[in-house]
C-alpha cells in the first residue's frame, strides 16, 4: 500500500520543509502558503483550512509547516485524513525547538530573530512585522516608525539551519541588526521538529504487526 502524505508550509519554512521532505518518498504534494498571514489571526486559520480541505481528497494525512501561530490550535478537530502540525509556537520554535527558543527569550527578553526565511525577506519582514509598511502611504516614515519600536531590543539572534544560502542569510541579518543597533549572535537551528512532524505522520499510516 503507497502512502500519500500532503504538505501545506508556510513560505518562510519552505526551504527547510523541501529539504526535510527529500527524505520522505511518501509526500505527494506540497503546497506553499504566503507568508505574513499571521499577523491577521483568522486570516491565517481560514486559509489553512480551506488548504487542509482542498488536499485531504488528494492524500492519506497532512503535515503542516507552521508552529501554532496564536490561532492554529482552533484549527478544526475532524478532517477526513489526520493531520500533523510541529508542537512550536511560532517558525521560531519550530527551528530552533521550543525549549531552546523559550530559553533564548529567558536569556534576553529584548531579541528580534532572524530565521532563514525571514531573514530573507529584509526590511518587507520588518516593516511587515511591526505593522508600519501601510503608514507610508499617510506620508509617514516605516524605517522611523520601526527604529521607535525596536528601540528597546538589544539583540539579533540569527537562527543557523542548513538550507538554503546561509553565508548570505548571515550577511543580510548582520545588516539589519546594525541597522536597528542590535549585537548580532547567532544560535545552531535544527530541522529534527520538522522530521519528527513528518516521522509521525509516517508511523500513523503505517500498518501495526498484530503480535
Amino acid at each position: 500500500m503507497n502512502m500519500s502524505i500532503g504538505v501545506i508550509c508556510c513560505r518562510v519554512l519552505e526551504a527547510e520543509m523541501k529539504t526535510v521532505i527529500q527524505g520522505f518518498p511518501e509526500v505527494s504534494h506540497f503546497e506553499v502558503m504566503e507568508w505574513g498571514l499571521h499577523i491577521e489571526p483568522d486570516l491565517l486559520l481560514e486559509t489553512v483550512t480551506a488548504q487542509i480541505v482542498a488536499l485531504q481528497e488528494k492524500v492519506d494525512a497532512i503535515v503542516l509547516g507552521y508552529g501554532r501561530c496564536q490561532i492554529l490550535d482552533e484549527l478544526p478537530e475532524r478532517f477526513k485524513v489526520p493531520v500533523f502540525r510541529p508542537q512550536a509556537d511560532d517558525c521560531i520554535g519550530v527551528l530552533l525547538g521550543q525549549d531552546r527558543y523559550e530559553k533564548a527569550l529567558l536569556e534576553e527578553g529584548g531579541t528580534w530573530f532572524f530565521t532563514p526565511g525571514w531573514t530573507d525577506l529584509g526590511m518587507d519582514f520588518i516593516f511587515h512585522e511591526l505593522q508600519v509598511s501601510r503608514l507610508g502611504e499617510k506620508g509617514l516614515d516605516p524605517m522611523q516608525l520601526a527604529r521607535r519600536m525596536l528601540k528597546d531590543f538589544t539583540r539579533g539572534l540569527f537562527v543557523e539551519v542548513n538550507s538554503g544560502d546561509r553565508e548570505e542569510l548571515e550577511k543580510k541579518a548582520r545588516e539589519i541588526s546594525k541597522t536597528f543597533n542590535l549585537r548580532f549572535e547567532k544560535k545552531p537551528g535544527t530541522l529534527s521538529v520538522l522530521r519528527d512532524t513528518l516521522n509521525q505522520a509516517v508511523k500513523c499510516l503505517t500498518p501495526q504487526e498484530v503480535i
